[in-house]
């Protein structure tokens, strides 16, 4: 069986999917889940609970009409979807009768094999479900009603559901006994009473385009062989008689498993077993998948494995498969879900940053201020240096606030600078006030002159992982400046760097005015900077704006009480105006969280 993915190309069931786990793959594209097209569909043959909607197995008796077709009494499905009669056995790239429409009042020949399926196709004449009917004899169709109804009780999560037409073929003297025997042992055999049902019930989740579905300029030329496909069993009712009568061994079993899901790549599946349960299913079960050391949230089509920080994500151990992948970007897998339906999912790796529920300082080294050094007031030449630490933590919240740095001769203050509250990803080189007002100093009086203290801080730290953005709780309470060049305002950033200098992804919040302790959502934009780098904040030296494809190294975050007063700047009293930080702004950061 193959699963034809949305995304241009094929991918083989688990085998694949295993395949994908130890290489580097490389999609954001989520997968979005196949339609069910299919509304109702009725034939003037089918028997009572002759149709399976979870296998796409219709059972009918004989016709009875005298030129040998089955009339379509009933057939709804969705806007835009039309259906066809497949030519041969081949299911899994089914060749198409276009002169051979399946809709109501149409009539379909009954091949001599005793069955015949159709083929669902959405608006671009893409093939998404094959159905297959299967007829059986007129006396034995009473057996069949309860061989029908019996397997229907007993859901396998393989999806490899007993076809009605298995059970009825048995000698009519112990018709009863052998539906109650069916509703009791799942045999892959009574799975395989036909292998056409058998195809169409495992290609059922996901189809995509084959080059024999998309319509031809004329019916002469619309007729394709499939070369590459897997052939499937026959589907004769005589080999469904005699395999229905006798349960086949377990050997047998996986044997018919492997052989039903056989790709392209002519790639052997073997069947895995669920963690609850010894049956054998044809795939991973979804809820069985598992990363050691994290934890799996399945949303949708999109299943997101959370691990903490400083984990390896090239080298995730995954389970049950108990093999490594390599999580770094999205990778597309198939899972078989617990209905029994094989699926694409798109697995996506990521991890949290110590320390951003903000219930104490961090302690892992991940964090940097200039708040330790604010608070070391240092003397030198009967000139001393001093302010305050502007940066705590309470209630599980942390505050940065702007502050002013004081010099003062023998006591008498005589000048000032405002430098800002800083917390970010990275390290800070300063150690005392005397860093903060004049960045570098050696010797001598200290000046009145501005100095950046951002070329004692290192940005960035290891990261790896792809966010698509991030949340973050916050207040912000506004003091003006009187600095027009460099107005106060408050400041948030995240920048995905890679290990030349790229600029990968970023997002970034701004404040100019007060705002209450709410919570934001921030979308990080790959190959963009977000106007960071010209935009006069505190950053990195050097960076540029990459395509956003390349593979991330680093994560820069910025928390400022003021986006500018990095560059502590003042001068004497009365002279204010070069400050470009509002003193006693303050940011209030309640929480942070990178979502994937």
């Amino acid at each position: 069986m193959s699963v034809f993915m949305r995304t241009g190309y094929i991918l083989p069931g688990v085998a694949l999917a295993l395949a994908l786990l130890t290489s580097c793959g490389d999609t954001d594209e989520a997968i979005s889940p196949v339609p069910r097209p299919v509304e109702s569909v009725e034939f003037d043959c089918m028997v009572s609970d002759g149709i399976d909607s979870s296998a796409h197995t219709i059972t009918c008796s004989r016709p009875k009409n005298a030129d040998g077709t089955v009339k379509v009494t009933s057939f709804e499905f969705a806007e835009s979807y039309s259906a066809y009669v497949v030519v041969g056995d081949d299911l899994d790239d089914p060749e198409l009768d276009w002169d051979l429409p399946v809709e109501k009042d149409a009539k379909i020949p009954v091949p001599d094999s005793g069955s015949f399926a159709f083929a669902i196709l959405d608006g671009k004449d893409r093939v998404v479900e094959v159905w297959t009917v299967v007829f059986i004899p007129d006396e034995t169709s009473s057996s069949s009603k309860k061989s029908s109804s019996s397997s229907a009780k007993s859901k396998s999560s393989s999806s490899a559901k007993k076809d009605s037409s298995s059970s009825a073929e048995s000698e009519s003297s112990s018709s009863e006994e052998s539906s109650s025997s069916s509703a009791k042992t799942e045999s892959s055999s009574s799975g395989k009473s036909s292998s056409s049902s058998s195809k169409s019930e495992s290609s059922s989740s996901v189809k995509k385009d084959s080059s024999s579905s998309a319509k031809p300029e004329s019916s002469s030329s619309s007729k394709k062989s499939s070369s590459s496909s897997a052939k499937p069993e026959s589907s004769s009712s005589e080999k469904s008689s005699s395999s229905s009568s006798t349960p086949e061994t377990s050997s047998s079993e996986e044997s018919s498993s492997s052989s039903s899901l056989e790709s392209s790549s002519s790639s052997e599946i073997v069947p895995v077993e669920s963690s609850s349960s010894s049956e054998p299913v044809l795939g991973v079960l979804l809820r069985d998948f598992n990363v050691d050391g994290g934890s799996v949230t399945v949303d949708g089509n999109k299943v997101y494995v959370e691990v903490p920080y400083g984990t390896n994500l090239k080298t995730l151990r995954v389970q049950p498969m108990d093999t490594v992948a390599n999580l770094e970007r999205p990778v597309e897998m198939a899972f078989v879900d617990d209905l029994g339906v094989l699926g694409a999912y798109t697995v996506v790796a990521g991890m949290q940053l110590p320390g951003t529920h903000f219930d104490a300082r961090d302690n892992t080294g991940f964090w940097a201020t200039t708040s330790d050094a604010m608070a070391n007031s240092v003397t030198e030449a009967s000139i001393k240096i001093s302010s305050h630490a502007n940066l705590e933590f309470s209630s599980s919240r942390m505050t940065i606030s702007t502050k002013e740095v004081v010099g003062s001769w023998i006591g008498i203050e005589g000048s000032w600078k405002m430098a800002g509250g800083f917390y970010f990803a990275g390290t800070y080189s300063g150690t005392s006030a005397i860093d903060i007002y004049q960045q570098d100093y050696s010797s001598g009086t200290p000046s009145t002159g501005a100095s950046n203290i951002s070329k004692d801080m290192t940005f960035g730290k290891s990261f790896t992982a792809r966010p698509t953005g991030f949340d973050v709780t916050y207040s912000y309470s506004h003091e003006n400046n009187s600095n027009s060049s460099y107005p106060q305002k408050g400041l948030i950033y995240v920048m995905l760097v890679s290990s030349n200098g790229k600029v990968v992804a970023s997002g970034v919040v701004t404040d100019e005015s007060s705002v209450g302790m709410h919570q934001v959502h921030v979308n990080l934009v790959y190959g963009s900077d977000s106007g960071i780098l010209n935009a006069g904040y505190a950053v990195k030296e050097g960076l540029s704006v990459g395509t956003g494809d390349e593979d991330v190294a680093s994560i820069h975050v910025m928390f400022a009480s003021s986006a500018y007063a990095f560059v502590v700047a003042g001068g004497t009293l009365g002279n204010d105006d070069k400050y470009r930080g509002g003193e006693n702004s303050k940011l209030v950061v309640d929480e942070f969280k990178l979502v994937y």
